[in-house]
């Protein structure tokens, strides 16, 4: 009878503790599917396949990582140097992406038309952060 006693609560044990995780995975996996999307635009564009649907694509990307990154901090001066943050890292990857389709334009067109969406999208999320539309 011990023994039953013994293997039914490892059991129990390793039922909550699956669970558990599989309960952290999932929430994982959710806040990282913008992630993965800024990290897959990012590379079209850096790829200097991209247009500016993939541009738009990307700037609400970016914006609802930073509404997370903001609502995860529960001041108010916290949330908005967190997510002033988080822009700034992000606009960093985007200005790498955009240089790298920069260097790869076919033409001096094609560059230039590159760098004025640049412009655009770094404008766009620039806009996001002053109206402070992430503070709640």
């Amino acid at each position: 009878m011990a023994k039953f006693a013994i293997v039914a609560v490892v059991l129990l044990a390793g039922a909550v503790s699956q669970s558990q995780r599989i309960i952290r995975e999932t929430t994982a996996e959710s806040a990282d599917a913008n992630a993965v999307g800024i990290k897959d635009v990012l590379q079209k564009i850096s790829s200097g396949d991209s247009s500016a649907k993939d541009d738009a694509t990307l700037v609400e990307f970016i914006k609802e990582e930073i509404l997370k990154t903001a609502e995860e901090i529960k001041t108010p001066a916290g949330s908005v140097e967190a997510a002033a943050k988080k822009a700034q890292v992000l606009v960093s990857e985007l200005t790498s992406a955009y240089t790298n389709a920069i260097y790869k334009s076919k033409s001096p067109e094609e560059g230039r038309e590159n760098f004025a969406r640049f412009q655009g999208t770094v404008q766009a999320i620039v806009e996001f952060i002053k109206n402070g539309q992430f503070i709640a």
